[in-house]
């Protein structure tokens, strides 16, 4: 069991592990006191630096480690120990070190696997390959847990390991190489081509569609030459018409769509979509997928298997976290998701790297019809019918889903939120204000000060690309409108888009939700920059994960 504390911390880690290494005069008392301290540290980066030790070529440093681990590792850090000896990036003599420790704690690998290297070690590395492939093969999740790790590694040691995969002659390989096509530097993509190249027809099932994707999709033009070239020589190694036979095998195994659901936008233009998938076996494959029409996707989530009940819990949690959810058609969901895509790509944003190894399936069956399918509604034709109904524009803040569309960035507007604010705070200093005239007169000079407030900022601070993207957004809510019969909030909506868009040659000041806007901006604005303030502490709002790991 971890070691009791002996009095307040002094000494950092990073020195404790110093001396360690390269002292072999410490005193018992002075390392029973390193050992507490590391213990202390145990759980909070201690046993990640420890193991880092391991990691280096000095045989000082090896000991000091296992010394260390043989003293403080518990049945707790079997698991990492055991991740640690199946990385192909450790070197041999490491994992050696270690069987003491894993033995100590009953480890099968010990037994099994580390022992094995001083008889045969090509055997031993061959076992602790499989039990990283047999990890990738068995889900998504898997895959995903790894390549969360490969891709932190320095280059260097990221393109070792794609060797090493493509020397594998596994085709389990493929799904560690396949999503590091997307997103890599174009050095990293050309070694996932040349280790796709090298695993050959054992993967070609995989690697006709991730060849074809790269050159269709790549910017890179030395990166398409060399998986078009790749992907001929393939051609040539496989049967006439393998190609045809794949891609429309690929189309028969895609997932039936179970169910598609996506959240209102938000004041910052952010969507949830939540895709599920019906297994063979009656459960689900989910996705969520965070769009933020500025950006693209930000975060993204999968479910390998879940119950259809529990799907519908999570959908209904939504409501409870604050974004609506509607049903709407899967084509719909899908084109989302290829919208937000393809807006990373133009912003030139990475992609979550969960977006890549899902990705095959989200845009695998009907993405053609997915990537025509209306993603907003149409635009109105602006005459007498819109612009009356466009007076009603304030109305829009009556409904729940508007209630976060406030003017953004909120430095933008703080010099116009100080001077109403100071001169509320002015006026309002003298206590409970009587209805006589002379309050009145008050209340009729705070309007004129709002409402010239309101006119500056709107003159000051919107422009085209301002109303161009609040008009999509609001042309995009009233698309989810539709899906679920409300018309009337629909019509609204596009009416208030057709008058905001540059186009339609009315001034923003005349009109009524842009005012609105505007309006509770200022009046909310203390509140807005403390949110804003909060946010900026916490580096950003947290991820919407909203399946549980209980889940996955």
């Amino acid at each position: 069991m971890p070691r009791g504390r002996k009095g307040p911390p002094q000494e950092s880690v990073d020195s404790i592990l110093l001396a360690i290494s390269r002292r072999d005069d410490i005193d018992p008392e002075t390392l029973s006191h390193y050992f507490d301290r590391l213990d202390e540290e145990w759980t909070h980066g201690a046993r990640e630096k420890v193991l880092h030790l391991l990691r280096s070529n000095d045989a000082s440093a090896h000991a000091a480690a296992v010394l260390i681990l043989s003293e403080l590792a518990t049945d707790f850090d079997l698991e990492g120990l055991e991740d640690f000896i199946t990385d192909p990036t450790v070197s041999d003599m490491a994992k050696l070190a270690l069987s003491p420790v894993l033995k100590e704690l009953g480890s099968e690998m010990a037994d099994d696997g580390i022992i094995e290297y001083l008889n045969d070690p090509a055997t031993a590395m061959h076992q602790m390959q499989m039990r990283l492939l047999e990890l990738v093969g068995q889900n998504e999740m898997g895959i995903e847990s790894i390549l969360e790790d490969v891709i932190a590694m320095p280059v260097e040691r990221r393109l070792a390991f794609i060797n090493w995969l493509g020397n594998s002659n596994d085709p389990r390989a493929a799904n560690l190489l396949v999503p590091l096509l997307e997103n890599q530097t174009g050095k990293v993509v050309s070694a996932v081509i040349e280790a796709l190249e090298q695993l050959g027809t054992v993967t070609i099932h995989q690697t006709i569609p991730a060849l074809n994707y790269t050159i269709a999709t790549s910017s890179n033009r030395q990166v398409k030459q060399q998986a078009r070239a790749a992907l001929g020589r393939l051609m040539m190694q496989s049967v006439p018409g393998v190609e045809e036979d794949v891609m429309s095998e690929s189309r028969q195994l895609a997932l039936p769509p179970h169910e598609a659901r996506v959240s209102f936008i938000d004041g910052s233009g952010s969507q949830l979509i939540m895709l599920a998938w019906q297994r063979p076996d009656g459960m689900l494959k989910g996705i969520n997928i965070l769009y933020q029409d500025q950006w693209g996707i930000k975060d993204c989530y999968g479910i390998h298997e879940m119950d259809k009940e529990r799907w519908d819990e999570l959908a209904a949690s939504l409501d409870e976290r604050g974004f609506g959810s509607f049903l709407v058609p899967f084509a719909h969901g899908r084109a989302l998701a290829i919208e937000a895509r393809a807006l990373n790509k133009r912003t030139r944003r990475k992609l979550p790297i969960a977006y890549s190894i899902w990705r095959p399936l989200i845009e695998a069956e009907d993405d053609k019809v997915a990537a025509a399918a209306a993603t907003m509604q149409e635009p109105y034709p602006l005459d007498e019918k819109v612009l009356s109904l466009a007076q009603r524009g304030d109305e829009l803040y009556k409904m729940s889903e508007f209630m976060s569309w406030m003017y953004e960035p909120t430095s933008r507007i703080e010099p116009y939120i100080s001077r109403y604010w100071a001169a509320n705070g002015a006026s309002g200093s003298s206590g409970r204000r009587s209805r006589s005239r002379k309050g009145k007169q008050k209340d009729g000079l705070h309007e004129l000060l709002m409402d010239q407030l309101v006119n500056e900022a709107l003159t000051e601070l919107i422009d085209d690309r301002w109303r161009l993207l609040y008009e999509a957004r609001l042309r995009r809510q009233a698309a989810l409108f539709r899906f679920v019969k409300r018309e009337e909030d629909a019509n609204l909506l596009g009416v208030v888009a057709a008058l905001l868009h540059p186009d339609s040659g009315i001034a923003i000041h005349e009109q009524a939700f842009p005012r609105a806007m505007m309006r509770m901006s200022i009046e909310q604005g203390p509140l807005l920059m403390m949110v804003e303030s909060l946010e900026m502490g916490n580096l950003g709002p947290t991820p919407l994960n909203i399946f549980d790991g209980k889940d996955r």
